[in-house]
């Protein structure tokens, strides 16, 4: 996208990706609720950016829980390399002062998940007002990660060191590990082609504990995404050579710690199972070209690819807001109306009829062809209630995206 226009060209990959070589629960799910999206997003658009996949949209809700879980992530690993087992230790407050305190390491966070975006061309014009609002939510930020760790547990070392091995994983060598704390442990079940990362794995002589840090609302889809874990950590042949079993699975939220039944060995095994099917169904969703559209409200409302997806614009699952007054709408460029705003004539939308009048207004000029088709995401929509035969004004705001569909 041209930082200059105001909208995009709808723009198809070239060639579909293959399936992933390593399946996650999160792709798996991405995968089984619709197989066009997670393609979509996974192919490559070297015209658009250099990044991997759809340039995805900046969403910033996601991006503070993005915050609170690397802060917890580099509290946590400096408490374990000190030997703190709890926020109540003693010597917990020197290392957190260390570390320069909370709000420090938030702000740190904040900077690092944002220049992530900074390459990515649709944040272009998001990118401030995602400063500024997550600045403005550093309180509560720190408040969020000091009630998650308040309850943190871990082992406690014979004598603190810097040489535990927080990512045991993530290098090349992966060797057994031994008694002690892992941070960002990557999982990897090699005979059934799954992988995941555990937040913190404690291992003690006789006990092995799996916690997974979550930020959003609790869901079951979390409960089944750490019982994977556990049959990760069972088969992962170069982390446990002697498939010892978790007997403790956490998932850590702001205001609790929800306990979940650790699979015993019959489980176990019933799991691998239900995983290699899975894994299969995936492959056999993906194998057509294109892969199958799943449309739906649910499906739908926050795809970040759905303006590439013909079955969405054809369907009946265009998004719209629950007071009617924000959401999607093709519509068909008829002439220029003045310097920021075009005629049009609506080609679809949820609640407006097709060729219904239609009034596009924009931020800032740009210019479209007559007879172009314009896909409008999260558009503001008003009629004039003095003119009930007037068109649908159709505004695009700071959170709209506009794609001209060739």
């Amino acid at each position: 996208m041209n930082a200059e226009k105001t909208h995009w060209v709808v723009q198809m990959p070239t060639a579909w990706p293959d399936p992933p070589a390593e399946m996650t629960v999160t792709t798996h799910t991405e995968i089984n609720e619709c197989p066009r999206r997670w393609a979509l997003s996974a192919a490559d658009y070297p015209s658009l950016w250099a990044g991997r996949g759809y340039p995805p949209k900046l969403q910033v809700a996601a991006l503070a829980g993005s915050v609170v879980h690397l802060a917890l992530e580099i509290i946590t690993k400096q408490l374990t390399r000190s030997g703190v087992p709890t926020l109540s230790d003693p010597t917990a407050p020197q290392v957190l002062r260390n570390l320069g305190g909370y709000t420090r390491v938030v702000e740190s966070c904040l900077d690092r998940i944002l220049k992530r975006y900074v390459e990515n061309p649709r944040a272009i014009g998001l990118m401030e007002y995602a400063t500024r609002t997550l600045r403005g939510q550093v309180p509560m930020l720190r408040a969020r990660v000091q009630a998650m760790l308040a309850r943190l547990h871990l082992s406690t070392p014979t004598k603190p060191t810097p040489e535990v091995p927080m990512e045991a994983t993530s290098t090349a060598a992966r060797n057994p590990l031994k008694s002690g704390t892992y941070l960002e442990v990557e999982l990897r079940a090699k005979s059934i082609g799954w992988k995941g990362k555990a937040d913190l794995l404690v291992l003690g002589a006789d006990s092995c504990q799996i916690t997974d840090f979550k930020t959003g609302i609790a869901s079951e889809a979390h409960k089944l995404q750490v019982r994977v874990y556990a049959v990760l950590w069972r088969l992962d042949n170069d982390l446990n050579p002697t498939g010892r079993l978790a007997d403790r699975l956490v998932l850590t939220y702001e205001n609790r710690d929800v306990e979940v039944a650790a699979p015993v060995a019959e489980e176990i095994e019933a799991l691998r199972h239900d995983l290699l099917a899975r894994r299969h169904a995936s492959e056999g969703a993906l194998a057509a070209r294109p892969p199958e559209a799943r449309p739906s409200p649910e499906n739908c409302r926050y795809c970040c690819v759905r303006q590439l997806c013909d079955a969405y614009w054809t369907g009946a699952s265009l998004a719209i807001s629950d007071d009617g007054r924000f959401g999607d709408v093709e519509l068909r460029i008829s002439s220029q109306h003045g310097p920021t705003s075009w005629d049009a004539i609506v080609i679809r939308a949820r609640d407006f009829p097709p060729n219904m009048p239609a009034l596009l207004r924009l931020q800032q000029p740009d210019d479209f062809a007559p007879g172009s088709h314009i896909r409008v995401l999260d558009g503001g929509f008003a009629r004039d209630p003095e003119n009930p035969t007037g068109p649908l004004i159709v505004t695009l705001g700071s959170f709209s995206e506009a794609y001209r569909a060739e």
